[in-house]
């Protein structure tokens, strides 16, 4: 099996800093699930999970709204356990060979984002039938994916793995309202232990763009300024870092 480069995930995407307002479903099975594992079918919380013949959990949605987040957060929480998992963005899937998905069934969780980027290749979703196949046979294994399409969209061409990816379960990941962006910043801010004023998170938020992929990355580099200014983040330094007058 050929293994893509080994994957360092953000260590600041955890659920603590996960704000699930909205969301709270959804972040409450992928906690059960990494506590559960690699005895996951033992848990009587995930017994409607243990039931289907296809243990697959698909985070439906559009970009930049916290669907990577959680699978990093999932992850995370099972390499603290020592529990066997593989992270897999599959926006690079171009960059890799087939034989990637080989013996991936024999691990306790297989965490697969971004799986809309293979439809319409026909190779690669037959690759992925055949995987998910596998897991059925195996019933060992969780699969955890994140897509912008859901199972039914004409983009994925091969009408088995349609059918396949609506054998598990499908919650949509919903956009944080303007209190949950604000409390996002707030909680990311305080991991990395900026010192943040209500008067620099008000002007961040209301001139940044609005997704959380954009504000965290903004975030990353004001600490990064901060640190090399020496100096409290501040209205005039998100100033510059945006480059407004």
């Amino acid at each position: 099996m050929q293994l893509p480069l080994p994957v360092t995930l953000p260590v600041d995407e955890n659920f603590d800093s996960f704000v699930n307002t909205g969301n709270e479903e959804v972040v409450s099975v992928l906690e059960q699930i990494a506590d559960a594992l690699p005895h996951w079918r033992e848990a009587p919380e995930l017994g409607p999970l243990a039931s289907l013949q296809l243990p697959l959990l698909t985070l439906l949605g559009s970009t930049a709204i916290g669907k990577s987040h959680l699978l990093f957060a999932t992850c995370h929480q099972l390499a603290e356990k020592s529990v066997s998992h593989l992270y897999l963005n599959l926006n690079n899937y171009e960059a890799w060979s087939l034989d990637i998905f080989e013996g991936l069934e024999n691990l306790s969780l297989i965490a697969l984002d971004n799986i809309h980027a293979i439809a319409g290749d026909l190779r690669w979703e037959e690759a992925l039938f055949d995987l998910l196949n596998r897991v059925i046979e195996t019933k060992q294994t969780m699969v955890l994916c994140s897509s912008h399409l859901g199972p039914s969209n004409p983009a994925f061409v091969l009408p088995d793995l349609r059918s396949r990816l609506a054998w598990g379960v499908i919650y949509h990941v919903n956009q944080l309202d303007d209190n949950g962006r604000e409390e996002a910043v707030r909680l990311r801010a305080a991991e990395r232990g900026l010192k943040l004023s209500n008067q620099a998170l008000q002007f961040l938020l209301h001139h940044s763009e609005r997704d959380l992929k954009s504000l965290m990355s903004l975030l990353a580099r004001l600490d990064t300024r901060s640190l090399q200014e020496q100096k409290r983040l501040s209205v005039g330094m998100v100033k510059r870092e945006l480059n407004l007058r």
